[in-house]
C-alpha cells in the first residue's frame, strides 16, 4: 500500500487538522507564550543628584549571552532599586547585551571594555545627572616586568577598563578615576591561578602608583579572591596571604573599604556564603579618604527576599556597594 502525500488528503480533512493543531497551541509553549515575551520592562524614575556618590561593583553572571528577559528584568529592578551613580559591572557579553539593559533605565549611559574580546566583559554604567565622562580605557602601560604577560594574568585579556569622571553636585566637582577588574578564577591548577591574581594585583598597583599618584582612584571589581586572606591554601587551614596585599601594606596610600565585610565574614557571591568568603570588593586611594562615608559599606542582599530563584535567573553574585559624601 502507498504512502499517501497531502496532496492526496481531501481539503475539507486537511483544513479540520490545520484548526486543531492551531487550537492546541505552538508545541512547546503555553498559549499565547512566544520566544521573548510581549511584556515590556518599565521604565525607570531618574536618579536625582544628592551630593552623594553611591559605587556598585556586581558581576551579572554571563549578562545578555543567551538573550534571558528574565535576567534583564531582574538586572534592572536590581540596579533601579539601588539608585547608584556609579556601576562598575562584569561578565557582561557584548556591547549590545549593555544596550539591552540600558534601554529601561532612565538617565543612565555606559560602555563596556571593548579590548575585552571574549564575552565576558567588564563595563561602567553611570548617572548623567551627576557625572560626567572625561575618558575611558585599558590599562595597559605597566611596568615592564609585567607587561609581557599582562593579558596572562587577568585571563581572556580582561584587562582592567579606567573612567574618568567628573562627580558634580551644585557647586562642587570632584574627578575621579575608576577602575572595574575581574580577577583571574580559581580553575583546574589552584596554584597558578593565584600566581596569576597576585602578579596581576600587583602589576596594577604599581601602575597607579606610578601614572596615577594624585588621582581619586576607586578599584571596583570581582577580585576572585578575599582580602584578609586568599581562598587559596597549600593545605587545608594554610591559607596563602591575600594576592592584593599591596592595596593592604601601603595603608597611606590605599584602603579597601570593604576588608571589614571579610572580617565579619560576609559574602556576596553565593557560591561562598557557607565559607564566608567575599571576593567583591572595593578600594579606594587616599584622596578619596575624606569623602568616603564609614560604615556604608555593604552586601546588597535584599534581591534574595524579592526575586525568586535569584542564584538561577539573575546572578551567582550579589551587588556591594559604597558611599562617598563629595560635599562633606
Amino acid at each position: 500500500m502507498k504512502n499517501r502525500t497531502i496532496s492526496s488528503i481531501s481539503p475539507l480533512l486537511f483544513l479540520t487538522a490545520v484548526l486543531f493543531l492551531y487550537s492546541c497551541g505552538t508545541p512547546g509553549y503555553e498559549d499565547g507564550e512566544e520566544d521573548r515575551p510581549e511584556e515590556e520592562i518599565p521604565q525607570t524614575e531618574p536618579v536625582a543628584p544628592d551630593g552623594i556618590l553611591e559605587t556598585v561593583t556586581w558581576n551579572i553572571e554571563w549578562y545578555g549571552a543567551n538573550d534571558d528577559f528574565r535576567q534583564t528584568k531582574n538586572a534592572v529592578r536590581v540596579m533601579d532599586s539601588l539608585d547608584a551613580d556609579l556601576f562598575a559591572l562584569q561578565e557582561i557579553h557584548s556591547r549590545e547585551a549593555l544596550a539591552t539593559l540600558l534601554e529601561p533605565l532612565t538617565g543612565y549611559h555606559g560602555f563596556t571594555a571593548g579590548h575585552v574580546s571574549k564575552g565576558q566583559k567588564m563595563a561602567f554604567v553611570y548617572n548623567i545627572h551627576t557625572i560626567d565622562s572625561v575618558e575611558a580605557g585599558a590599562i595597559t602601560d605597566v611596568r615592564e616586568e609585567y607587561r609581557q604577560d599582562w593579558n596572562y594574568f587577568w585571563a581572556n585579556g580582561r584587562t582592567p577598563l579606567y573612567f574618568r569622571f567628573d562627580y558634580t553636585f551644585e557647586e562642587t566637582t570632584v574627578e575621579c578615576y575608576a577602575v572595574v577588574v575581574h580577577g583571574k578564577a580559581n580553575t583546574a591548577d589552584y596554584g597558578e591561578s593565584y600566581k596569576r591574581r597576585q602578579r596581576a594585583a600587583e602589576g596594577l598597583f604599581y601602575y597607579l602608583m606610578d601614572e596615577k599618584p594624585r588621582a581619586g582612584i576607586i578599584l571596583l571589581g570581582d577580585y576572585n579572591d578575599d582580602v584578609d586572606e586568599s581562598l587559596y591554601y597549600h593545605e587545608p587551614g594554610n591559607f596563602a596571604e591575600t594576592p592584593y596585599d599591596e592595596f593592604i601594606e601601603h595603608a597611606q596610600h590605599f584602603e579597601v573599604i570593604t576588608r571589614v565585610l571579610s572580617t565579619d565574614k560576609e559574602s556576596s557571591s553565593l557560591n561562598y556564603m557557607e565559607e564566608g568568603n567575599l571576593i567583591d570588593h572595593i578600594t579606594v586611594s587616599d584622596e578619596l579618604f575624606p569623602f568616603y562615608m564609614d560604615e556604608s559599606v555593604a552586601v546588597y542582599d535584599a534581591p534574595l527576599d524579592y526575586i525568586s530563584e535569584f542564584e538561577s535567573t539573575t546572578s551567582d553574585h550579589l551587588p556591594v556597594w559604597a558611599k562617598f559624601d563629595i560635599v562633606r
